[in-house]
């Protein structure tokens, strides 16, 4: 058996090696041959998790005790840790080929690197006036696409910093500076694995539930490959919620303080953490965050701050549209009966909408308790993703993230199916395909239902 597990082991590491390699090969135009790979590689992360699965079942140490390093992780999980490490370096050296975003992020980062306030200028103004303090700036421009030159950035503070550390490691080549972004969010999958499995160990469940997430091939895609910053937000909203769980009001709001400064996501998460602090500890956790949040945006304080960041916050709520699920029905009731696209009225309403739910989580559920906390947060995520009118594949990292500490599952298959949005990115006119975006969630929202009518069910028969 154990030489059958660690064979398996070889296999889907070689296999999973050479995926995504040729993922990383095809352009997003590819999308059939882009979701063929991906369904690939899903199946290796089934057949990876099944022997993390058997091997603790069996008690089947597959690798040599030396691998623990004298730590108290057991050896198959530094293999497990190894092997997502070395995956994930497949794409050290390429530029994403899913995503434009990082041309931005560049720009950004030296903005500020130059003493200009990134929040205060458009990419479009600064080549109209002839720009000559940012390297490649017509190749950053010309890529980032018009959408991102149009507007004001909309990426918090700490963000920043990570740009303009990238930035200033990476000169000014393109590559290198990409490749010390990725360097970032490799280190934070790291910690996410580490803390991820501190958390799994205090709720007594097992701990290669981790991988759920950690081989997860859209985190691997979307997180380290596409340069997407939310695993970095993951990861400290991840140990903010640790430290909080194990009553450290310390180190918890400083981790989500961090987390909010990088994504602005976390703040979703603050009422629910209401039930577990009494008035004094209240005050201390809430003047921490505070202080930290105006520390983290002190530096680019401006009279024109707040009008240019909300504005530009505000367009995923009242613009943009992509891959979504109840807002797209609204939307088609609103041509069918008005004429005209809805989206700045419904916008508003769906947040409003959002809020109200979080609130309602907050103050009818036990979030006192960590398994309660943790399942509020992901329904929390999840609302908001079936609410919003934007919701690119990578929203998904943290209900993905949180729901390995759950007894739900629906977003591990959500991870796989939210692949087909770049359908849209198949033809000229990047219009999408709502059959595809029917199927995502109408498969989703199945499995969701049935996961809670079948905790209903068992919580009844269990009090019976």
């Amino acid at each position: 058996m154990k030489a059958r597990l660690q064979n398996g082991f070889a296999i889907l590491l070689i296999l999973s090696f050479f995926g995504y390699a040729l993922f990383s090969s095809l352009s997003r135009k590819q999308f059939l041959d882009n979701l063929l790979v991906y369904s690939g590689l899903f199946v290796f992360f089934i057949g990876f998790y099944w022997i993390a699965v058997q091997s603790r079942k069996k008690g089947i140490e597959l690798f040599p005790k030396w691998l623990s390093l004298k730590t108290d992780i057991k050896p198959n999980l530094v293999a497990w840790l190894l092997a997502g490490l070395a995956l994930r370096l497949v794409f050290l050296w390429d530029t994403p080929n899913l995503s434009q975003d990082f041309f931005r992020f560049i720009w950004d980062g030296h903005m500020l690197l130059n003493g200009y306030n990134p929040y205060l200028y458009l990419p479009d103004d600064i080549m109209a006036n002839g720009v000559d303090f940012i390297p490649n700036a017509t190749l950053l421009h010309a890529s980032m696409g018009e959408l991102s030159s149009g507007h004001y950035t909309n990426y918090p503070p700490f963000n920043q910093f990570f740009f303009a550390a990238a930035a200033f490691l990476g000169g000014k080549s393109v590559v290198m500076t990409v490749v010390w972004m990725r360097v970032f969010i490799i280190i934070a999958e790291i910690l996410i694995f580490i803390y991820g499995i501190k958390l799994l160990r205090i709720l007594g469940k097992p701990a290669e539930l981790i991988l759920l997430y950690y081989l997860n091939p859209f985190v691997m895609i979307e997180l380290t490959g596409n340069l997407h910053w939310e695993g970095v937000m993951a990861c400290l909203m991840l140990i903010g919620v640790y430290h909080f769980i194990c009553y450290d009001r310390i180190k918890s709001p400083i981790y989500l303080g961090l987390g909010i400064l990088l994504k602005l996501l976390p703040l979703m998460i603050l009422p629910l953490l209401l039930k577990s602090l009494k008035w004094k500890k209240l005050i201390l956790f809430f003047g921490i965050l505070a202080a930290v949040l105006i520390a983290g945006f002190a530096p680019f304080l401006s009279s024109e701050l707040f009008d240019k960041y909300s504005s530009s916050v505000g367009l995923w709520f009242n613009s943009f549209e992509f891959n979504a699920s109840i807002y797209y029905l609204i939307r088609a009731i609103g041509y069918e009966i008005i004429g005209y696209n809805i989206i700045g009225t419904v916008g508003k309403i769906l947040s409003i909408i959002i809020l109200i739910s979080i609130l309602a989580l907050a103050a009818f559920r036990k979030n006192q308790f960590p398994e309660f906390l943790l399942s509020s947060i992901l329904f929390s995520f999840t609302i908001y993703l079936l609410l919003s009118t934007t919701v690119h594949p990578w929203y998904l990292t943290i209900p993905l993230l949180f729901s390995i500490f759950t007894k739900y599952r629906y977003v591990i298959v959500w991870s796989f199916l939210v692949f087909v949005s770049y359908s849209a990115y198949s033809n000229t006119e990047y219009q999408e395909n709502l059959w595809w975006v029917a199927a995502e969630y109408l498969i989703v929202v199945g499995i969701l239902i049935f996961e809670l009518l079948s905790r209903k069910r068992n919580s009844i028969l269990n009090n019976s």
